[in-house]
């Protein structure tokens, strides 16, 4: 089995294959390797498994990255496991608690108050967990109800410093949602959670609420930007890594751009050669950040930053293969 791309140095599918957490991974990320793989039932799902058992602390910080249930559910879902496996469903239902009326999710503020960047990842975990109840129309609906005249979503009770600081301290609700309906840009790490849930849902939903969303993201570089996000000091979205619960990268952004065709056409070529160009002789890809919403940090991998690495590799390489810039042998 080889992958072979005018872009890579090198052959990296053994190096890939020699861990049997990376071939999964790989054979996950690029269904067509399945016919080609010498080793086909590569399923570490015990030791996947046994990296995360939700306990009280995850369910009374339920929202938290790298402790919560609903980071713990869409890590697993990211890892290949889906509503038919026990702990998923019985977290599954657990997180459907804090589904509002409205159809959108809550993060932990008291009091609850549908937010869009956890709504959108966790409607794009539920399809890609298999789950298919009620709750998930409802939740898509809220996606499209919810986009803004400029094409994203904001939706988020932190609209000030003095927000945040009653969030990080009492968890209150602020009042950040009497921005929604003005001329406040939207949040970046919003708008690309739900833009992959309506990505997901494929011929289900309307195309023109996505490309909006994707048009919102390149313009003036919000999606680097982070335009619109007051939760959080801004992150460096060009830095390579396995990014999945509330982030995101450049090869996301590479994604999004084949849904606007020509008119993205000079960034997609900007970003894809600013990848291509972090690779080692061997074809392998650096690791350039470990922030909480990687999969690193739910394999409990010890990767040193900079150094070659094989989930960065898989995403790149599934990334060629996905845009037609590599074949299988």
């Amino acid at each position: 089995m080889k992958i072979k791309s005018k872009y890579l140095s090198g052959d990296v599918v053994q190096w890939l294959a020699n861990d049997a957490v990376s071939l999964y991974l790989l054979l996950k990320r690029i269904p067509a390797l399945r016919e080609h793989s010498i080793q086909k039932n590569s399923n570490p799902t015990l030791h996947t498994a046994s990296l995360y058992s939700p306990n009280k602390k995850a369910y009374d910080y339920f929202d938290a990255p790298g402790i919560g249930i609903m980071w713990g559910f869409s890590s697993l879902v990211e890892s290949g496991f889906d509503v038919s496996d026990n702990m998923v469903y019985s977290m599954l239902k657990e997180i459907l608690i804090f589904q509002q009326d409205d159809g959108g999710f809550t993060l932990n503020w008291k009091p609850f108050c549908s937010t869009a960047c956890i709504t959108g990842q966790l409607v794009y975990s539920l399809l890609e967990s298999g789950y298919q109840g009620k709750e998930l129309e409802k939740g898509i609906s809220w996606i499209v109800s919810h986009q803004r005249d400029d094409g994203g979503w904001l939706h988020c009770p932190i609209g000030s410093v003095g927000d945040s600081l009653k969030y990080l301290l009492f968890k209150r609700t602020g009042k950040g949602i009497q921005s929604e309906h003005t001329d406040v840009p939207s949040c970046a790490v919003a708008t690309v959670m739900c833009a992959k849930a309506l990505m997901k849902m494929g011929i289900h939903y309307s195309n023109d609420t996505l490309q909006r969303a994707i048009a919102y993201l390149f313009r003036n570089d919000a999606m680097f930007k982070e335009s619109g996000c007051r939760c959080r000091v801004a992150y460096n979205h060009e830095l390579l890594g396995y990014p999945f619960y509330l982030d995101y990268d450049s090869i996301d952004a590479i994604h999004f751009s084949l849904c606007l065709g020509d008119t993205t056409e000079a960034l997609r070529i900007r970003l894809f050669n600013q990848c291509i160009k972090k690779q080692f002789d061997d074809g392998s890809f650096p690791l350039e950040h470990r922030r909480r919403g990687c999969m690193h940090q739910f394999l409990r991998l010890q990767s040193k930053l900079k150094s070659k690495d094989r989930l960065t590799t898989i995403r790149v390489v599934s990334m060629l293969i996905n845009t037609g810039n590599a074949v299988i042998e």
